[in-house]
């Protein structure tokens, strides 16, 4: 059998219960967040193969935007966030990322002893300033203990953390997703990767029309995994992102 990243993509990652008080916590805190400007980020240690025969554990969405407001209630951003973190686990799971790199296995992982505010402050660091100076990269102080703490209770290294979600309708049936994604060692508390990854739903769906938005949406969104998925196989495959990635 081919070696390959494996994912720990239990859609409920940190646990059944703690998924939802940690994807309704983290969009409380990420609620109003403008979408991450294009372009990528690529630790300058990432190399080739790091990734082959690793578990990659995805944590939930942790906020969810839309363009023009449509989300009319935090219940609802909090349902968008648990159905798309479910999409991306499961698309890089069942697809192998692509086909390409990603053996697809489902690891035995629980995260559920983390509860919601140690979830948070996970994603609380991963702000664009890390990324800048000298070494960039490096989760400072507190919050890389916190990290390292995370390998120490779980035995895991690697994790994908999609930030945010972004929601922006181009015209009423077609819709543009784009997942904040950041790929973290947790061992080192070093951010790898980070990139905005979107997608637009490439046909405007048919049905009734309380549904034609929501097929819209959920079409977006799987659009946007598939490009995750693809972009993450080829980081792990050559050790660079194709798609412009800026070196430090």
């Amino acid at each position: 059998m081919k070696s390959g990243i494996r994912f720990a993509v239990r859609a409920r990652s940190v646990g059944s219960a703690a998924v939802g008080v940690a994807a309704a916590t983290l969009l409380a805190a990420c609620a109003g967040s403008a979408p991450p400007p294009g372009g990528s980020w690529l630790h300058p240690s990432f190399g080739a193969r790091q990734l082959e025969g690793e578990t990659v554990v995805v944590l939930p969405v942790g906020g969810v935007s839309e363009s023009d407001g449509s989300l009319p209630s935090d219940s609802l951003a909090s349902a968008l966030a648990l159905r798309a973190g479910e999409a991306l686990a499961t698309g890089l799971e069942t697809g192998g990322a692509a086909g390409r790199t990603v053996r697809p296995v489902v690891a035995i992982v629980e995260l559920g002893s983390l509860s919601a505010e140690e979830v948070r402050a996970l994603y609380d660091p991963l702000t664009l300033a890390v990324l800048e100076g000298s070494p960039g990269g490096e989760i400072p102080g507190g919050p890389a203990a916190g990290w390292r703490d995370v390998t120490d209770r779980t035995g895991q290294r690697y994790f994908l953390l999609p930030k945010t979600l972004s929601i922006a309708r181009l015209e009423p049936l077609r819709v543009r997703a784009t997942f904040d994604a950041w790929l973290v060692d947790a061992t080192s508390a070093t951010v790898l990767w980070h990139a905005p990854v979107s997608a637009v739903n490439e046909h405007a769906p048919s049905g009734a029309a309380a549904d034609v938005y929501a097929a819209a949406l959920d079409d977006a969104i799987a659009a946007a995994v598939s490009t995750l998925a693809s972009r993450l196989a080829r980081l792990a495959r050559t050790g660079t992102d194709d798609f412009g990635a800026a070196v430090p």
